[in-house]
């Protein structure tokens, strides 16, 4: 007999918790910035480190757990459609989705608003989804399942 996957209830997360992490992840990636800035005087190093150390950030936590701590801290993390964990490959995508994102003035950002499973460009790209946690698995009562007579 064929063992069929476990269904779960994914409620997508919107447009402002989104927002949200995404300032947390700024203040924490900006703090680092600016330590580096006082340590080092020369723009360039500190333009450069910055660049190294957010995609590291970005591309690292998605892949670790899912998560930035700014999801963290609201409880929010990206999966990919299939709900399996994001691997390299799909953190990159995510990672040019956002710099697709940007260079189109934030409108890939701002669809996530309008889309009816809560994806920005980058997230379609990606082929994922930023989901509330904790999801929880549909449990299925045998009554709700039978005809009425």
């Amino acid at each position: 007999m064929e063992k069929k996957p476990k269904e779960f209830a994914l409620e997508y997360a919107g447009f402002w918790i989104r927002l949200g992490a995404g300032v947390i992840d700024l203040l924490t990636l900006g703090s680092a910035v600016v330590v580096i800035a006082c340590l080092f005087h020369a723009p360039v190093i500190w333009v450069t480190s910055g660049l190294v150390i957010s995609i590291a950030y970005w591309l690292g936590f998605w892949v670790w757990r899912g998560q930035t701590p700014g999801k963290m801290a609201l409880g929010i993390k990206v999966i990919r459609t299939d709900s399996s964990p994001v691997k390299w490959q799909c953190a990159l995508c995510r990672f040019f989705g956002y710099i697709v994102s940007l260079i189109t003035l934030f409108i890939g950002f701002a669809w996530i608003a309008f889309d009816g499973r809560k994806q920005g460009i980058h997230d379609k790209i990606a082929d994922t989804y930023v989901v509330k946690l904790p999801v929880r698995q549909v449990a299925f009562h045998r009554a709700l399942c039978s005809r009425p007579s």
